[in-house]
């Protein structure tokens, strides 16, 4: 085991000098990799969380480690979280959250008490297991590639050894350890892969895990090449401009994997395969057609999709009140009131609305455009216009007419924000108070390459 460890160090660049946060639940493996570490007078801290999933159970486990510690002299640190309360209130699995609370944790303690590395005790079991669900969930090129050895700041020096081998150390150094009892349990997957499937694999192969070892090694220089082939084809095909991600139709689909190329692309917005798969599909359609991932909206163009981030949006509707300052999304109002005498002026400028103030009903609705709306564009003379021809002539992109905002009087339109006035409301010679409204939106960070 020692060994192990140095000849990972030696592969991966590791200073032995270095400072290191251990991973410790109780189990064989971290008990193992933490005797293993304080043998070699490594620089350690352990750090150990209780998730509180198991009562009794889990308040032992802590004990363990803490009299473990003591005994061996190691210095670290414990933790209580409420798994359940925290999965609840982010609403994931409890899984999800006891991962997502045990990595902020340690990489908080790492960067505050100024640590190199934090160090897992993943075994080549666990990574033959891991292969095996990754196959299960079609997680392509990267699942195949398992977990890797070094993360940034995470190590896995035990990945090239066994669980028997992990339980012979053990045995050797007389160590006790802690088993947790829900890893027995076939109602998780990986449970029924460990306890079912891969000892049916190692009796048809009784070098299995080696050669799993073996795939997860090659396939993550396999995912290394397609990854530069995936980035070299995504700058010919796609560009960001004016915070919109823009992709080529015609030469995605003329690409070599049209498909790979897309998800690839698409991936870190959310898209999962099959809304890539609607996606492509589009290809074939109309312009018109929109796909949502979170906050990413992607509308098929005539020559493109077009992909943005639709910042803030959700605060729409919302209702302005009178004079003032008002913030409606990403837009901050200023409503004045003003005389309309000899010295009044009409400003001008898209951001600007000056509208008949005493034909106005408070309060004012800000809200986004719908499919039939209408109003009377300025100088048309109380004809009205379907708000979609409007766009159309003014050739608004599929981004423009999601955040197109529209100002109400009662269920009347009286300002396309930022492109026209209703001519029902502007100002007459009759006008005695006019209404000034100016717009601003707050800059948003967009999508950038």
């Amino acid at each position: 085991m020692i060994n192990t460890i140095k000849t990972f160090f030696e592969t991966h660049g590791v200073d032995p000098g270095a400072r290191f946060i251990i991973a410790v639940s109780g189990g064989a493996d971290s008990i193992a990799l933490l005797h293993a570490f304080r043998y070699m007078n490594a620089d350690i801290l352990a750090l150990h969380c209780n998730f509180t999933l198991r009562g009794r159970e889990s308040d032992m486990d802590e004990q363990f480690v803490k009299r473990f510690c003591n005994t061996h002299g190691i210095q670290h640190s414990v933790k209580r979280f409420d798994a359940r309360a925290v999965a609840k209130e982010r609403g994931i699995s409890i899984e999800m959250a006891a991962r997502e609370l045990r990595r902020e944790w340690f990489e908080d303690t790492r960067a505050r008490k100024n640590r190199d590395y934090i160090v897992l005790g993943h075994h080549a079991d666990d990574q033959a297991e891991t292969l095996l669900l990754n196959i299960c969930r079609g997680s392509g090129v990267r699942g195949f590639a398992g977990m890797h050895p070094v993360n940034d700041r995470l190590l896995r020096p035990l990945l090239e050894r066994s669980r028997e081998e992990i339980r012979a150390y053990i045995e050797a150094n007389h160590l006790v350890f802690r088993v947790d009892s829900s890893n027995a349990s076939l109602d998780y997957t990986r449970n029924k892969i460990r306890h079912q499937v891969i000892p049916v694999l190692k009796e048809i192969n009784p070098a299995f895990l080696r050669g799993a070892l073996e795939t997860c090694k090659i396939m993550d220089e396999t995912a290394r090449v397609y990854l530069h082939g995936i980035e070299q084809l995504a700058r010919q095909v796609s560009c960001c401009k004016d915070g919109e991600l823009l992709i080529d139709i015609r030469a995605l689909v003329s690409s070599p994997a049209p498909r790979a190329l897309l998800f690839e692309i698409l991936r870190p917005y959310g898209f999962n395969a099959a809304r890539v798969d609607d996606v492509l599909e589009s290809s074939k359609a109309i312009p018109g057609k929109k796909f949502r991932a979170g906050d990413y909206l992607l509308a098929r163009d005539r020559d493109c999709w077009r992909l943005f981030k639709t910042n803030g949006e959700e605060r729409i509707p919302a209702s302005i009140d009178g004079p003032g300052v008002h913030r409606v999304g990403q837009l901050i109002f200023r409503l004045d009131e003003k005389p309309v005498d000899d010295d009044f002026a009409i400003p001008t400028g898209d951001h600007v609305a000056c509208l008949d103030r005493d034909k106005l009903i408070f309060p004012l609705i800000a809200r986004h455009w719908r499919e039939g709306d209408r109003f009377c564009p300025l100088g048309m003379k109380r004809s009205t216009k379907k708000l979609s021809d409007f766009f159309t002539d003014r050739k608004f992109s599929a981004r423009q007419k999601q955040e197109c905002v529209l100002l109400l009087s009662g269920n009347e339109i009286t300002w396309v924000v930022g492109h026209r006035v209703d001519d029902r409301y502007r100002i007459t010679p009759m006008t005695r108070r006019a209404l000034v409204i100016t717009v601003e939106r707050i800059p948003s960070a967009g999508i950038q390459h």
